[in-house]
């Protein structure tokens, strides 16, 4: 076996247990969310919430490093409306799933992939994800923000992924903060 043999096997199973850790994240915060739903007592769903937290935590350090996009965290903060433990919250295990999984795969295929077109259909459906959280916390992207612009502006597709990466993690960021 050839040294990249071993480098392309060493690589595959680095793929492999992020994957695995992403989908673990990920069912760890649904199971969390769903025992802070069937939970009555206050100081339980304070623990709860520490747990998402970690778990927000675990998962910005598979999806890091970030983008800087200026007065992002205020607009965020001002567009969405609930936490994801809130009852008025409509966020389903399944769309919890696909942005917490779709977002880190979406970005390490456009930090490598060359396929314009398959980085614009990725952009998409990523952007839709991004609303998809958005409108689960009560939000409304107002046209011309800066939200708006990450999602619907025209803009190359691996930049877009790398933006509405950064877009959803502070959405979560800030849905999850105590």
């Amino acid at each position: 076996m050839g040294m990249t043999d071993i480098q392309v096997q060493s690589n595959n199973v680095f793929a492999e247990n992020k994957l695995s850790r992403i989908y673990s994240i990920s069912d760890l915060f649904t199971i969390m969310l769903a025992l802070h739903n069937i939970n009555s007592n206050k100081e339980d769903k304070d623990q709860v919430k520490k747990q998402i937290w970690a778990l927000t935590n675990m998962w910005l350090e598979e999806v890091s490093p970030l983008s800087y996009i200026p007065g992002l965290v205020e607009e965020v903060s001002s567009i969405i409306k609930y936490k994801v433990w809130d009852e008025k919250s409509t966020l389903s295990d399944e769309v919890i799933e696909r942005i917490l999984v779709d977002t880190i795969i979406f970005k390490e295929k456009a930090l490598s992939e060359e396929e314009p077109e398959v980085l614009n259909a990725l952009s998409l459906v990523l952007a839709t994800r991004a609303v998809e959280l958005i409108e689960a916390l009560g939000g409304f992207i107002p046209r011309g923000s800066t939200v708006w612009k990450i999602l619907y502006e025209p803009a190359d597709p691996r930049d877009k992924i790398i933006d509405i990466t950064t877009l959803i993690a502070t959405t979560l960021v800030i849905s999850t903060n105590i």
